[in-house]
């Protein structure tokens, strides 16, 4: 079964095994500590027994007036072995989840216009293709902007 998890501190092994999947580089503790531990980076990472499945890596933004924050997906990335089995889908379905409980103003991600699995899944999940803004996708927990 595929487990899913914000990472702590706690989680220095799981971190670095999710760089070496994934980004086939290895990284100190103190390196794994610093990121994790910073309160405006959040990871999570799917996986079942000793493999990594998947991760999300994302970016709390503070605003500098006083409207609530943004959050970006920089990363959503799933091992092509656990792909089709709603590894992707669990893991932005808990960032968007994540979003609603800290009161972020929007969530965003950039993928590329011939993703079509991508794009797919996020307009699936109510990700919103801004008119001028193409392949970014917002979504507006906190309600839609008034223009």
């Amino acid at each position: 079964m595929i487990q899913y998890r914000f990472l702590t501190s706690d989680d220095v092994t799981l971190y670095k095994k999710t760089v070496m999947t994934f980004r086939q580089q290895e990284v100190s503790d103190e390196k794994a500590l610093k990121v994790i531990n910073d309160p405006n980076v959040i990871i999570q990472v799917a996986y079942q027994n000793e493999d990594v499945c998947g991760y999300t890596l994302s970016y709390r933004m503070p605003r500098m007036d006083n409207g609530n924050d943004m959050l970006m997906v920089y990363h959503c990335f799933v091992d092509p072995k656990y792909q089709r089995r709603h590894v992707a889908t669990t893991m932005m379905q808990n960032m968007l989840d994540y979003g609603e409980k800290e009161g972020i103003h929007y969530m965003m991600l950039i993928t590329q216009t011939d993703n079509d699995a991508a794009n797919a899944l996020y307009e699936k999940l109510g990700g919103y293709l801004h008119p001028t803004n193409r392949n970014i996708y917002y979504w507006y927990i906190t309600g839609q902007p008034k223009i």
